[in-house]
């Protein structure tokens, strides 16, 4: 699967994760649906990019299993759409969680069926934390910058759904953080001899997708809890945009040139 499927895959994954943190009864359906469809949009540019289903005749059983993963994430997409659309007062969180619960085995059979013949187990684990954590990154700081626009729109709800989405963004470019460094930590030398170029594009990925994304996550959950949503909201925006340039970056590193950071 081309690597930018895989990306949008994963931000449609983080998406839908973090929207089923958010109490349905609070904010309303709309909420839910405009997600939900971004999610869809995501995944179907994955679905017509990675085409899951091409080869499976002579691919190896973990490909055809990862496709067949793919699809099924796709249709728990779809399926989340059709609910959040059809349901009118309240939705149960474990119906807001179904593409999650499917997503999640889907990035990890991606990781092991990318890397488990050339590097092994370990290396299969910690390729899955970091296409995981991307996806929380992606979806935590998209979702929490969109939730601040909520507030505009009705200024009863409680900041405590801000307040935890911000929380979140934070943790997830915790954890980031602390992948990378694993990676960089082991693969040291052979990053510190590529050339100026790569240096300089693997610099930008760590700068904006983490050390920029973290100061902006630690000072919009600051704003979100002083209940200053419109500096929050403000603030996201831009993490929002390190955040899309230090993924991309990062998984056409990953994925498309065997250099996970």
């Amino acid at each position: 699967m081309p690597w930018f499927a895989v990306f949008l895959n994963l931000f449609a994954l983080g998406i839908l994760g973090a929207i089923a943190l958010v109490p349905f009864r609070e904010i309303g359906r709309y909420y839910f649906r405009f997600h939900a469809m971004m999610a869809l949009v995501l995944v179907t540019g994955a679905v017509l990019l990675g085409q899951p289903w091409k080869g499976w005749s002579a691919a190896p059983p973990v490909a055809r299993a990862t496709g067949i993963a793919a699809l099924a994430f796709a249709a728990a997409v779809l399926l989340e759409n059709v609910l959040v659309r059809a349901v009118r007062t309240d939705l149960r969180s474990d119906a807001l969680l179904l593409p999650a619960s499917l997503g999640v085995p889907f990035v990890a059979m991606t990781a092991f069926a990318l890397s488990i013949k050339t590097y092994g187990v370990g290396a299969s684990l910690l390729l899955t934390a970091h296409l995981l954590t991307s996806a929380a990154v992606l979806g935590t700081a998209l979702v929490a910058m969109t939730t601040g626009h909520w507030y505009l729109a009705n200024a009863k709800l409680p900041f405590d759904i801000l307040v935890r989405l911000c929380r979140l963004f934070v943790l997830s470019v915790a954890a980031k953080a602390a992948v990378s460094a694993a990676y960089g930590v082991g693969r040291f030398d052979a990053y510190w001899g590529l050339e100026d170029f790569d240096k300089l594009v693997m610099g930008v990925r760590l700068s904006a997708g983490i050390v920029l994304a973290m100061i902006l996550g630690i000072m919009s959950l600051s704003c979100a809890k002083r209940k200053a949503n419109q500096s929050a909201t403000g603030i996201l925006y831009v993490a929002v945009v390190f955040v899309l340039i230090g993924e991309t970056i990062s998984m056409y590193l990953t994925l498309g040139a065997g250099r996970p950071l």
